[in-house]
């Protein structure tokens, strides 16, 4: 079974770190034709939030793909009959992702 994640581009926080990106991009190049050279320099300054943010993102994009040892116990559950899907549970999940995505 293959799953596909067709929500990627609704993920908020890629979208709004390309917006930003973008903005940084158009920013930057309208300072530079308006701006004169300057004995010091540029210098840019970023918040802790921002800086945590990068690192967050990193230490995401960093992360496997897969934990096998989770894939492994999962399919050692499955095989011996001991896997047991609640499904409730797994509606309510649906339904609160579906709520916090557009709500």
């Amino acid at each position: 079974m293959e799953i596909k994640n067709y929500l990627k581009n609704l993920d908020p926080y890629r979208t709004k770190l390309e917006q930003s990106e973008l903005q940084t991009k158009r920013t930057a190049a309208r300072k530079e034709s308006d701006a004169a050279p300057s004995a010091q320099g540029d210098r840019v300054s970023l918040s802790n939030e921002a800086k945590l943010r990068t690192e967050a993102y990193s230490a995401a994009l960093a992360a496997p793909d897969v934990r096998q040892e989770k894939v492994d116990a999962l399919k050692s559950k499955v095989e011996s009959g001991e896997y047991q899907v609640d499904s409730r549970a797994v509606a309510e999940k649906l339904l609160k992702e579906e709520q916090d995505l557009f709500g």
